[in-house]
């Protein structure tokens, strides 16, 4: 795949379009970009993909102390997560992240063909 493109009911924030295209790419490192800019605690905690780190960050975000080794160790594995998610798993995390109940729809594109489904974009043998 070369691209995902997520349509909303409305425009995207900062911009005057409801199509918003990303590079598979780019697709992990703008998931974890909109996630370190949400300023709702309880929110970031809720959206993260693994049950893992959901404990992990409610821990550290509970505690009075503020280790930074501890956080930094923590992101380190949010980008650990995100780098063995797959484009789908990412794709859904992108959506949770973006309010999903004014996404519509994604495309996967591949050679400029978009489609629906990430599966019809591999090969046959890897389905």
């Amino acid at each position: 795949m070369d691209t995902i493109i997520f349509v909303k009911d409305r425009n995207w924030p900062g911009t005057d379009s409801r199509i918003y295209e990303i590079s598979t790419a780019d697709l992990g490192a703008i998931c974890v970009a909109d996630w370190s800019s949400l300023t709702d605690g309880q929110f970031s905690g809720d959206v993260l993909p693994d049950e893992g780190l959901r404990e992990r960050y409610f821990t550290l975000y509970e505690r009075e102390d503020d280790d930074q080794a501890d956080w930094d160790a923590f992101i380190d594995d949010l980008w650990q997560t995100a780098d063995d998610m797959g484009l789908e798993g990412l794709a859904d995390w992108f959506v949770e992240l973006n309010d999903p109940t004014t996404i519509n729809a994604r495309y996967w594109v591949l050679d400029g063909i978009e489609y629906l489904d990430a599966a019809h974009t591999m090969p046959r043998d890897e389905m």
